[in-house]
């Protein structure tokens, strides 16, 4: 969001005698740059929902391949061990949690968010309210991603075992996952230090603004 956009239409306005349009005017900005801001934050839940949807699948094609026979068929294979097919199902159960406390989480926002809203008033304190709960979901966005990176190692742990590939080429595996741990908390400190906050600070000027 620009805020000198917004900026340019409030310095107008002060300058207006009907203030009724030039608020108008400000109000149809604002909401066009907060559709354009929850898309950006749907790509990422669409990330997420993608990514636990590869998950689901390997995880169920690696049990369905097991329960059919094929593994026992297979010369370079193995049917599963007993602790291998829990981990599965943890690993399985890693991801789907990850994937439904962002759907939870934004489903919550979105009821807290449901009440009309007919003046630039309400629709700023939504708009801030909404950015306000981005932040805090990402007040701890490294172990949020533990689990879904530890159902990951899980996962490539069972793969190895039944191929035959020796444990000690896990540990390389390990260090990559830890490496892409870290650079994708990174990542989103990053997006949350450039992209987000930056528009509260923005938003709270302006209401701040309106109130005087």
């Amino acid at each position: 969001m620009q805020f000198e956009d917004l900026q340019i239409i409030w310095n107008s306005q002060e300058n207006q005698t009907f203030y009724g349009v030039n608020e108008k005017g400000l109000h149809n900005l604002l909401r066009r740059k907060s559709k354009r801001f929850r898309r950006l934050i749907f790509r990422q839940h669409l990330q997420t929902y993608g990514s636990t949807s590869v998950m689901l699948v390997a995880v169920s094609g690696l049990l369905f391949l097991n329960g059919s026979g094929v593994l026992e068929r297979l010369d370079s294979c193995r049917v599963l061990f007993g602790w291998e097919f829990v981990a599965l199902l943890v690993a399985l159960v890693c991801w789907l949690q990850f994937a439904f406390s962002v759907y939870l989480g934004n489903r919550r926002q979105k009821e807290r968010e449901q009440c009309e809203s007919t003046s630039l008033r309400d629709d700023l304190d939504k708009e801030i309210n909404q950015i306000k709960y981005q932040i805090k979901t990402r007040s701890h966005i490294m172990l949020g991603f533990i689990p879904p990176y530890f159902g990951s190692a899980l996962w490539i742990s069972v793969v190895f075992g039944v191929t035959g590939i020796s444990d000690w080429a896990l540990i390389p595996i390990v260090v990559v996952l830890i490496i892409a741990l870290v650079f994708e908390s990174r990542c989103q400190r990053r997006f949350l230090e450039r992209e987000i906050v930056p528009v509260l600070a923005e938003l709270e000027t302006l209401r701040e603004k309106l109130s005087h």
